[in-house]
């Protein structure tokens, strides 16, 4: 089963918009038809092969390419005979990756989606739409359609791009879910060379465990993690422009974002704690892991999660700021990282932090957070140091 996203690279998004199938798609989405559909993340056999022949009676495989049909029809068969030999290969800097193939993968190069907007002549026409193959351009649309009808149940936050040393290239996004509880999430979007299960260079690949993390917060969390942020800033001496002149720049964002939502008491105020209470912790610096992720300290800054458990907050040994997620035994065993941010990620996460509070994402007034960036640089938080 595939429950993840697919990642777009930016080359195909461009030819779907010079072609004019993103003005299609859109058309469709503003139609009485519309595009309400939700992908189904479980795909049977016998439904696999009813859209294929459904296609053809409707003539969608009547031009499909000479050289391209045997190859199709191989692979199709072959994934239902032994599905270890269908796979994507993704070729990274250091690393050649090989993700399995599933059944909901080849869904996407039936042509069932993009007959939504295609005429049968068009449906393997890739030249005409800037494509170098078949599979490519059935795959690339087919994606992207999906990702239009998810786009739909959503709540887009805060976002922002990190290119890495690494060659990856992450999506930050600071978001609220249906219960406005802290979400982060990242996602790699770097357009690594990737070969399609039919053995095609193609421009998307299935987000995997590797590409993307997250972190699910619960409760008014958005405070602590400020806190956190600010102390991050200054123990890594990190210049931040927004935050010079008593942080005028970014008190200054923060108010003329207003306050939205409702969904949670905390919107309309009345339940902001002191800000000399959040940060207590402030004294104390971020403990530091070594090169193995490893530390015999206790972080004081961390954020709650299901179940009693939660998230440490550390620095490390290269001085990215790591979100980690907690029980008591990690203490002295590799911390998991579920979130990482580098040094000039952090203007973004604090305006991440009021932008996600300020749109009622979370359940954080945006009030709260700009009165303890104010506290953090007046003159009553330098006679308590």
């Amino acid at each position: 089963m595939r429950n993840d996203d697919f990642t777009i690279y930016p080359e195909g998004l461009r030819l779907l918009k010079d072609s004019g199938i993103e003005a299609r798609v859109e058309t469709l989405r503003g139609s009485e038809e519309g595009l309400s559909f939700i992908f189904n993340d479980h795909v049977r056999e016998d439904e696999l092969t009813n859209v294929v022949a459904d296609l053809k009676d409707r003539g969608y495989y009547d031009r499909m390419p000479e050289t391209f049909t045997p190859h199709f029809k191989k692979t199709m068969n072959g994934l239902f005979k032994k599905p270890e030999d269908c796979h994507w290969t993704i070729r990274k800097p250091k690393e050649k990756m090989v993700e399995p193939c599933v059944l909901e993968d080849l869904l996407l190069f039936t042509g069932e989606f993009p007959a939504m907007i295609l005429k049968p002549g068009e449906l393997w026409d890739y030249e005409a739409f800037g494509f170098a193959n078949p599979s490519a351009f059935v795959g690339v649309v087919s994606a992207y359609i999906i990702k239009k009808s998810k786009d739909a149940f959503s709540q887009d936050g805060y976002t922002w791009t990190t290119k890495r040393q690494d060659g990856s290239e992450v999506v930050n996004q600071i978001t609220g879910d249906m219960n406005a509880d802290l979400r982060i999430f990242q996602t790699d979007i770097a357009p690594y060379e990737t070969e399609d299960p039919l053995g095609n260079k193609t421009l998307f690949r299935p987000r995997s465990s590797k590409d993307s993390s997250f972190v699910a917060a619960y409760h008014s969390t958005e405070p602590t993690l400020l806190v956190a942020v600010l102390k991050y800033i200054e123990q890594m001496h990190i210049t931040v422009p927004s935050l010079s002149n008593c942080a005028r720049e970014i008190i200054q964002f923060g108010e003329s974002l207003g306050q939205g939502g409702g969904t949670c008491a905390e919107h309309f105020g009345g339940s902001d704690l002191n800000p000399g209470i959040i940060f207590l912790p402030y004294g104390r610096s971020i403990p530091v892991l070594d090169e193995h992720r490893q530390t015999v300290s206790h972080s004081p800054y961390g954020l709650a999660a299901m179940n009693g458990e939660g998230y440490g907050i550390y620095i490390s040994h290269d001085g990215e700021l790591l979100i980690s997620h907690q029980t008591p035994r990690d203490v002295k065993e590799p911390f998991a990282v579920n979130a990482r941010f580098a040094t000039e990620d952090a203007e973004h996460l604090l305006k991440g932090l009021i932008y996600q509070s300020a749109r009622g994402l979370g359940r954080t007034s945006a009030r709260q957070l700009l009165r303890l960036i104010s506290y953090r640089f007046s003159p009553s938080f330098q006679t308590r140091l």
